[in-house]
C-alpha cells in the first residue's frame, strides 16, 4: 500500500499541468521512508542517487507554497541533514551517506571562488589567503566548523581545506572576507590609557577618523575619503585596539595623547551631592535601581535585538548615603556624575504638605428617624444640603448643616437661600438636643505621600490570668490603649485632587460593675480610601451603635421590701442609636505663604492674646527693673 501511494504521488506530479508549465511543485510526505522520497527526487530533477545501507528511518516534508526543482532539491537535502546524512556528489552519480562518513566518501573538491550550493550537500573547497596567515585563519575558524566538518591550513601555499555542508562553507567563507583584509595584516597595535575612558577616547578617534586623510605611506589622500584603520575599546585595559597602516597608527597615537588627560578637579570620580528636601537613604535607593537596570538592559542575550545606548559609562558606578549630613557619596566617571546629578536635582524637590482637618462625632438618632448616612464628597456650601439625617424630626433644621463645620469662617450654609449659622450656636444647639456628641476635633499637617496618625484616648488596665502559688494568687495585669486612632496618608495629583488613605479606629469602655476584669470595651473602625479635591469635605458615616441602659428610681428602704417595694420605685430602660461620623477636609499647603495662612487661621481659634507673644526681656526680668 506505501508502494502505491509513492507511485500516484510521482506519477501524479510527473503528470500535472502546473510541472510541465514549469510553475512550481508542491511537497507533502507524511511518515514516508526515506527511500520513497529519494526516488521521487530523483523523478523530479533527473539526478542519480546511491543509498548507504545505512540510510534508513522516515520523514516528513509540508510544502503549502509552490517551489521550484532547485528549491525542492535544496529541502530534500535540508531534511536528510536533520536525519544525519548528506549529500556527497561524485561524478555523475549522489551518494547518500551518514554524515559522519561524508569526508571518506570521494567529495567533490571545488576551486577557490567558484559559486557554492545554496542547501546542505558535502563539498570540499581550498581558499588562498591574502593578507592574514593560514595557520592564524585556522584557530579562527575551527570552533565554526560541524561536528563532522573539517578544516586544515597548508602553509607554504598560505592555503586552507575546508570540508563541510555547502552552507556552513560560505559563512566561513564571510567570515574570511572580514579577516583576511590590508588593515588585519598591518598588524595591533594596544594604546593604554591612563585618564581618559577607552570608550570615551574610540568614539573621538573613529569620529576623527571617518573624516581625516590618512592613508597608507607612498598613496594620495582621496577628497572625501576615509582612513582604512579601525580602533576598538578595551574596557578591562582601558586601552585603544588600532589596526591599520603605520601612518593610521602614529596618528592615532598623537590623538590619544591629546585626549588621555587628566579632569578637572572638580571633576573627581569621588563626588558628594548634598540633599535639600529628600532623604538620602531613600534616594539611594532610587538611583540603585536606576543603574541596576540600564546596566541589565545593556545585557543583551546572542541573537537579540541590540540596546538602546544607555547614558552612562559602562564603568562601576557606587552611591553610598550618609545620614548625618543627608547627602550622597557618588562614586562615578565625571560623565556618569553629571547625569546622575540632572537625576538628582529633579527628584530632590520639595515636597508639597497637606493639612487636614477633622471632626470625629456621634449623631444620636431615636427608633423615629431613619438610620443610616451615606458617604459623600461636596464642596463647602453644597455639603450641607445633601448632608440631613432623613426622618420625622430635625430640631431647628440644623442636624443637616454638620457637613460644613470645617468651612472657613466659623459660618455655615444650609441653602443657597438661607442666612449664615454661626458654628458655635449650631454645635451648642445640636448638643442641647442630644443630637450630637463631638469626640475629637484634631488637625494634623503631613507632607505628601506620608502618613500622619492621631491618637487621642487612655491606657486602661484590664485583667489578665490567675496564679496560684503557696504565696497566694497573682494576678496579671495588661494595659491596652481606649480611645481614638486616625491614621491618614495622603496623596496629592493633576488638578488639585488628593488621594486620602484613611484608617480610623475608636474604642471605648462600657460601664462597669466590678474592677478591671469586668471591663468590655467596644470598638468601632473604617478604612477606606477617598479622591477628594482641595479644601472640599468628605464624610464618612454609617458606623452605627445599639445601647441599651437601665435605670431604676427607688425611695430608700421602702423600695426594697418584696412585692411592695414597686409602689415606691420606677424602673427605665432606655435604648440609644449612634451614628459615627468622620468629616475631613484636606487643604493642599504649596509654599511658605500657605503655610503662614494655615497657622494664622489655628491661631486665631484661641483668641487675640495668642495671635502676638511679646519677647521676653530676660535681663530686664533678672535685674526687676
Amino acid at each position: 500500500m506505501r508502494t502505491l501511494c509513492s507511485l500516484l504521488l510521482v506519477v501524479t506530479l510527473c503528470t500535472s499541468p502546473a510541472l510541465a508549465a514549469g510553475k512550481g511543485v508542491v511537497l507533502n510526505f507524511n511518515e514516508v521512508d526515506i527511500s520513497t522520497m529519494v526516488k521521487f527526487i530523483s523523478d523530479l530533477t533527473g539526478k542519480n542517487f546511491i543509498l548507504d545501507d545505512r540510510v534508513k528511518g522516515k520523514i516528513s516534508v509540508y510544502s503549502p507554497s509552490k517551489l521550484s526543482i532547485e528549491e525542492a532539491y535544496n529541502v530534500f537535502v535540508s531534511v536528510l541533514e536533520l536525519k544525519g546524512f548528506t549529500v556527497v556528489q561524485s561524478g555523475k552519480v549522489a551518494k547518500i551517506v551518514p554524515s559522519a562518513s561524508a569526508r571518506q566518501s570521494g567529495f567533490t573538491l571545488l576551486p577557490s571562488g567558484q559559486a557554492l550550493p545554496v542547501n546542505e550537500s558535502y563539498v570540499a573547497q581550498v581558499t588562498k589567503l591574502e593578507n592574514i596567515s593560514a595557520q592564524e585563519a585556522l584557530t579562527f575558524l575551527q570552533p565554526m566548523v560541524s561536528r563532522d566538518g573539517h578544516i586544515s591550513a597548508f602553509g607554504p601555499g598560505n592555503l586552507i581545506l575546508m570540508v563541510d555542508s555547502s552552507l556552513n562553507i560560505r559563512k566561513l567563507h564571510g567570515i574570511l572576507q572580514t579577516i583576511d583584509t590590508e588593515r588585519t595584516r598591518d598588524g595591533l597595535e594596544i594604546i593604554y590609557l591612563k585618564n581618559a575612558s577607552a570608550d570615551s577616547v574610540a568614539t573621538t578617534v573613529r569620529q576623527w577618523l571617518s573624516g581625516s586623510d590618512v592613508k597608507p605611506a607612498g598613496q594620495p589622500a582621496t577628497t572625501g575619503g576615509g582612513s582604512t584603520g579601525s580602533v576598538l575599546a578595551d574596557q578591562r585595559l582601558n586601552a585603544l585596539l588600532v589596526f591599520g597602516n603605520e601612518s593610521t597608527k602614529k596618528a592615532v597615537r598623537e590623538l590619544a595623547s591629546k585626549l588621555d588627560v587628566a579632569p578637572p578637579e572638580a571633576s573627581s570620580k569621588v563626588n558628594v551631592y548634598y540633599l535639600e528636601n529628600t532623604d538620602a537613604t531613600e534616594m539611594a535607593k532610587v538611583l540603585d535601581g536606576v543603574v541596576k537596570g540600564i546596566s541589565a538592559q545593556a545585557t543583551t542575550a546572542p541573537g537579540a535585538a541590540a540596546p538602546q545606548a544607555s547614558p552612562f559609562e559602562s564603568g562601576k558606578i557606587t552611591i553610598t548615603a550618609d545620614k548625618a549630613s543627608n547627602s550622597l557619596v557618588i562614586m562615578a566617571s565625571p560623565n556618569d556624575y553629571s547625569n546622575l546629578s540632572q537625576v538628582i536635582k529633579k527628584l530632590d524637590r520639595r515636597s508639597k504638605q497637606v493639612f487636614v482637618q477633622v471632626l470625629i462625632a456621634e449623631v444620636s438618632l431615636d427608633k423615629s428617624r431613619e438610620l443610616g448616612l451615606q458617604t459623600g464628597v461636596l464642596g463647602g456650601g453644597v455639603l450641607n444640603k445633601y448632608l440631613t439625617v432623613a426622618g420625622l424630626y430635625d430640631p431647628l433644621g440644623t442636624l443637616g448643616t454638620i457637613g460644613s463645620i470645617l468651612t472657613q469662617g466659623g459660618t455655615l450654609t444650609p441653602d443657597v437661600t438661607a442666612s449664615p449659622v454661626n458654628l458655635t450656636s449650631v454645635l451648642k444647639a445640636l448638643d442641647k438636643n442630644g443630637l450630637v456628641n463631638i469626640l475629637s476635633t484634631p488637625n494634623i499637617l503631613t507632607s505628601d505621600n506620608k502618613e500622619a496618625e492621631i491618637n487621642v484616648g487612655e491606657n486602661v488596665p484590664f485583667q489578665g490570668s490567675a496564679t496560684q502559688s503557696s504565696i497566694g494568687t497573682t494576678t496579671s495585669v495588661e494595659r491596652k490603649d481606649i480611645g481614638i486612632n486616625l491614621k491618614i496618608k495622603p496623596q496629592v495629583s493633576e488638578g488639585d485632587y488628593i488621594r486620602l488613605d484613611i484608617n480610623q479606629e475608636i474604642s471605648a469602655v462600657k460601664d462597669s460593675k466590678g474592677q478591671a476584669i469586668d471591663l468590655i470595651t467596644t470598638k468601632r473602625s473604617a478604612k477606606t480610601s477617598v479622591v477628594v479635591k482641595d479644601r472640599e469635605t468628605v464624610v464618612i458615616g454609617g458606623l452605627i451603635q445599639d445601647t441599651e441602659d437601665e435605670t431604676v428610681q427607688k425611695v430608700p428602704f421602702l423600695g426594697d421590701i418584696p412585692g411592695l417595694g414597686w409602689l415606691f420605685k420606677t424602673k427605665t430602660k432606655t435604648r440609644k442609636k449612634t451614628n459615627l461620623m468622620i468629616l475631613l477636609t484636606p487643604r493642599i499647603v504649596r509654599d511658605a505663604a500657605d503655610l503662614m495662612t494655615v497657622s494664622d487661621e489655628q491661631r486665631s481659634k484661641f483668641g487675640d492674646s495668642a495671635k502676638k507673644i511679646e519677647p521676653v526681656d530676660v535681663q530686664k526680668e533678672i535685674s526687676g527693673k
